[in-house]
């Protein structure tokens, strides 16, 4: 086998063949790095179904090893996120690849929600812990390029597709009204952005509070403001991704009879 193009400044390897001169596997490296857990590229390794079982996706792996230590990398990723038991995440297993992120998507009917968040907001309430000059607004009501600034910031995204969406255009536009926005006084604390998948349901895109006011009411407040808003519209149910660092949302989910209906790993190998 004859890896090509495997130069230090190469963004894509192709096996070949010396036999036939035919290319009998490829890998390819992202543009853009990872930064956590450690800095490093996406890539992609493919080999042709009959030369399986070979070593060529090993070869292939490790010229790609090599030139991200030669940029000063610390590992690399799979470009893209695969379902925990399936059979990508099996194969880059036997890259020696293991998961570094773990992404569940839920279902979560909305019939508990009021009834049970309620009483929780208006004990903070109560007790003082939600500040006098905390509120809640339609995303209509919101500044929207402070939203955005948020969403690139703790989401990251594209900021051309992210305007379009907050704006109210293009496929998954968020929904002006259920989607919700909360503000402290004059900061901007936190948003849940969603939009509507079908007559029933809504997909929440992206449920952001910033770190200070994390693990406590702001996310409470914000789901129950997004719930009562997307109920007196028709929706009983939100479908939502959730990542390995919300675990409240986690938790809360489970109590309230959500399902998880899809695991997805990351993949990463470390360069040692």
């Amino acid at each position: 086998m004859l890896l090509s193009a495997a130069r230090v400044d190469a963004s894509f390897l192709v096996a070949i063949d010396r036999r036939y001169g035919l290319a009998v596997g490829a890998a390819a490296v992202t543009a853009a790095c990872r930064q956590w857990p450690l800095p490093g590229p996406g890539v992609m390794v493919h080999v042709i179904p009959p030369c399986r079982g070979q070593g060529i996706g090993s070869q292939l792996c490790s010229a790609l090893m090599a030139a991200a230590r030669r940029h000063g990398m610390g590992a690399i990723y799979a470009a893209h996120r695969t379902l925990e038991d399936g059979d990508e995440t099996l194969g880059w297993r036997r890259l020696g690849f293991e998961p570094c992120e773990t992404v569940q998507e839920h279902e979560l009917p909305l019939d508990q929600f009021v009834p049970r968040l309620e009483p929780i907001i208006e004990s903070c309430r109560r007790l003082g812990r939600i500040p006098a000059e905390a509120r809640i607004v339609p995303l209509y009501a919101a500044d929207r390029e402070a939203v955005l600034q948020l969403h690139l910031e703790h989401l990251g995204g594209d900021r051309d597709s992210l305007s379009q969406k907050l704006a109210g255009r293009g496929p998954g536009a968020f929904h002006p009204r259920y989607s919700r926005v909360l503000y402290v006084g004059e900061q901007l604390a936190g948003c849940l952005l969603a939009h509507r998948e079908s007559a029933e349901a809504a997909v929440v895109d992206a449920n952001i509070v910033a770190p200070e006011f994390r693990n406590g009411w702001a996310n409470l407040w914000l789901k129950l403001e997004a719930t009562q808003g997307a109920l007196a519209l028709g929706i009983t149910r939100f479908h939502f991704t959730s990542f390995d660092h919300y675990e409240d949302t986690r938790r809360f989910t489970a109590k309230l009879g959500g399902v998880v209906t899809k695991t997805k790993v990351l993949m990463h190998r470390r360069l040692q």
